[in-house]
């Protein structure tokens, strides 16, 4: 018996009802952002965010008891502004398929075939463009890399974290001057050759990021690197070492770095190989990046919104999934997941970039 419109529909919407959890525990960034319930859904245009770059107030010394305290209010918050690009993965499946199709094995095959795959395709590039900066059609969403730009809404934007120390950083990140706003800047390592300094210049970049006020914002807690920084990085370690700090966590709630991602631990933070970090893409061409790179993040840092509150309209725009529903014209019903996702951080510099790490 062939396989009607609507037993595919029923079947996509029983098997794939939560593809918004499918990708955000696939991607540890998101995962640690939802976690911290920093995700928020979208009521305008545009995300407005305030951006504290230093304390707002003084310190006054009491000698004498009969001392005048001036008020104080340091102009250290800015606005800074966000915006959420609108992603739509299509896939079509031919109405020849669902008339060959013969009882559940051939459903199976054909929603493994295109929902499942089709799925699993706007992950990988969603993942590509954050990490490298040339997602494949999808390049309104943001990416780490400054030495590439990112267009949610058709203006080209600066990418967010760069290779470069914080006082020759100029790019503009959220509407914010990295040169002429005093604090953000992120926090910046060299590595001259991974057997030479490579741990020391993690270090001294990771201690750099959580000395920016860890009492209210706490530390790194998550790092990216490409496949040669982090293959460079266990190297350095001792097995036992290795061994000790992989196993100590695994096992503990959500300590354990995510099973469909290899990870060890850098200090206190979870340290994944990112295989989306292409440092020979021409994105990363002239970067200090290119010689490998590590993107050091404190999570508290970084916000998700979303854009989009109707199911049956605009869609919620999270992952939901819109079809099948007839092409004009075609044998054939198409299927949609719309994404409006848009991602910010409130505090540079918390974060840190170290380069050079797939030098041995």
């Amino acid at each position: 018996m062939a396989i009607s419109v609507d037993v595919l529909a029923t079947a996509l919407q029983e098997q794939f009802p939560g593809a918004t959890e499918l990708f955000t525990s696939w991607h540890p960034l998101f995962d640690e952002i939802i976690k911290k319930g920093n995700k928020q859904t979208l009521k305008g245009p545009w995300r407005e965010f305030v951006v504290v770059t230093g304390g707002p107030g003084d310190v006054k010394q009491i000698v004498h008891g009969s001392e005048n305290i001036p008020g104080v209010r340091n102009q250290n918050a800015k606005r800074g502004t966000a915006y959420a690009p609108r992603l739509i993965y299509h896939f079509d499946v031919p109405g020849k398929d669902l008339s060959e199709a013969n009882g559940p094995q051939d459903l199976a095959r054909i929603l493994k075939l295109y929902p499942e795959m089709g799925l699993a395709d706007f992950h990988e590039r969603l993942s590509r463009q954050l990490a490298t900066g040339d997602g494949s059609n999808v390049g309104g969403f943001p990416t780490f890399n400054a030495n590439t730009t990112f267009s949610p809404d058709g203006v080209a934007l600066d990418g967010l974290l760069q290779a470069l120390a914080p006082a020759s950083q100029t790019k503009t990140v959220h509407g914010l001057n990295c040169a002429t706003t005093t604090g953000w800047q992120n926090q910046y390592g060299s590595i001259s050759g991974f057997g030479t300094d490579g741990l020391q210049e993690m270090r001294r970049a990771y201690y750099k990021a959580q000395r920016q006020g860890k009492q209210v914002m706490g530390k790194v807690d998550l790092i990216f690197a490409d496949e040669e920084s982090y293959l460079n990085y266990l190297n350095e370690l001792d097995d036992p070492v290795r061994i000790t700090h992989a196993e100590a966590k695994r096992g503990i709630g959500d300590s354990a770095p995510n099973d469909i991602r290899s990870g060890v631990m850098f200090e206190d933070a979870k340290m994944y190989l990112e295989d989306s970090i292409d440092t020979s893409a021409t994105a990363y061409s002239g970067s200090a990046a290119a010689n490998g790179v590590f993107y050091m993040l404190n999570t508290a840092t970084w916000e998700l919104f979303i854009k989009g509150h109707d199911s049956g309209m605009e869609t919620k725009g999270d992952f939901e999934m819109r079809g099948p529903f007839r092409i004009p014209d075609q044998d054939a019903w198409r299927t949609e997941y719309v994404l409006s996702m848009g991602l910010h951080t409130i505090s540079l510099r918390h974060n840190a970039v170290v380069t050079g790490g797939a030098t041995p």
